[in-house]
């Protein structure tokens, strides 16, 4: 157990994350197709696997924080993987979501929910401060992994919002006001992030190696802010309203689009090159096509389009094959203890 514990990687829980949205993903397939009952099967696998993965991680990292608290700070202070601590609160957020979804107990959904956002702005925070204060911090250690905290306060309102609607009284503008102040700290990072992350792809070298899956990561803010959008639309009820967002989502979704065929290039070029070893960022696949499943399903279910469901369909594919890869490789690599070592500073 130390073998493991010792050493254990933040960017472990991007399996949950994945899991979650994948399981998210198809819950909504499977309403559009309730005659299709493999659907609502392959949900369940998934929404049991991500509860699973989220036991089975939890005990470890809460026991590396108590034995190894040097080990921990060290890689709070590391200059790109720091910022894998936060998918440990997105994933709770994402299987807040999902478990609405699935018609799980108000007061179950709100507790994960309200636990997940106070990891993630506790995350968001410390990581921005050991960024804006290291001084080893380079321009070609700028990865898209930088998104990360930024999705996590985006996530916030996807299922906070239908919690806020739930709400009454002085608790429903509690529910209100924290929703919005992840929502807009998440287009603030964001819009910030994006900039320095062109900026790295244009001056420095190209992004290669264990993190070429990050290159997809860009697709996660693409996706969740205009779900986060919507979700927060659809609680304020007004009509007008959510059809100028959903043409702002439809934008977000053109871009979205956009990246991943570029996304994509650029990591077969890395494929052709040998350049793509397997590594937990491969998890990095996983959530961000998920995230652009979900959004186009939601859109699908709104808009009177023809190809759309068929793209959202086709995505769910991908996805479950996506997923499919990570898991097969990341159980090979600890049946030959690949993920057992510290990972390079």
């Amino acid at each position: 157990m130390k073998r493991f514990i010792q050493p254990m990687a933040p960017g472990w829980f991007a399996s949950v994350m994945g899991t979650a949205v994948t399981s998210l993903a198809f819950s909504l397939l499977s309403a559009r197709h309730a005659d299709v009952v493999f659907l609502r099967l392959l949900a369940d696998v998934f929404h049991w696997t991500a509860i699973a993965l989220m036991i089975g991680l939890t005990v470890p990292a809460l026991l590396r924080i108590a034995i190894y608290p040097k080990a921990v700070v060290q890689t709070l202070k590391h200059p790109i993987e720091s910022s894998f601590y936060a998918t440990f609160p997105i994933a709770m957020l994402v299987m807040s979501g999902q478990w609405y979804v699935r018609g799980l107990p108000y007061e179950t959904v709100a507790a994960l929910w309200w636990t997940g956002i106070a990891l993630t702005f506790v995350t968001s925070y410390v990581v921005l401060f050991n960024l804006f204060t290291t001084e080893r911090l380079k321009l070609g250690m700028v990865t898209p992994a930088h998104f990360i905290p930024a999705v996590g306060l985006g996530v916030i309102p996807v299922a906070g919002a239908a919690l806020a609607a739930g709400a009454e009284g002085a608790m429903r503008e509690a529910y209100f006001a924290v929703n919005m102040f992840g929502f807009g700290a998440s287009i603030f990072m964001y819009v910030g992030l994006l900039a320095v992350s062109m900026a790295r792809q244009l001056l420095g070298p190209a992004i290669d190696g264990k993190m070429t899956p990050t290159l997809m990561v860009h697709l996660a803010p693409l996706a969740i802010l205009p779900l986060s959008l919507l979700s927060l639309l659809s609680t304020n009820g007004d009509e007008s309203a959510i059809r100028y967002g959903t043409l702002v989502a439809c934008i977000f979704l053109g871009a979205a689009f956009w990246w991943l065929i570029l996304a994509s290039a650029l990591i077969v070029r890395n494929i052709v090159r040998r350049s793509l070893p397997f590594a937990l960022s491969w998890w990095a696949f996983v959530f961000p096509i998920g995230a652009l499943t979900v959004l186009s399903l939601t859109l699908s279910s709104r808009l009177n389009l023809i190809l759309l469901p068929y793209v959202a369909t086709a995505l769910c594919t991908v996805l479950c094959g996506m997923w499919c890869v990570a898991a097969v490789g990341t159980v090979r690599a600890v049946l030959k203890g690949q993920l057992f070592s510290a990972s390079p500073a």
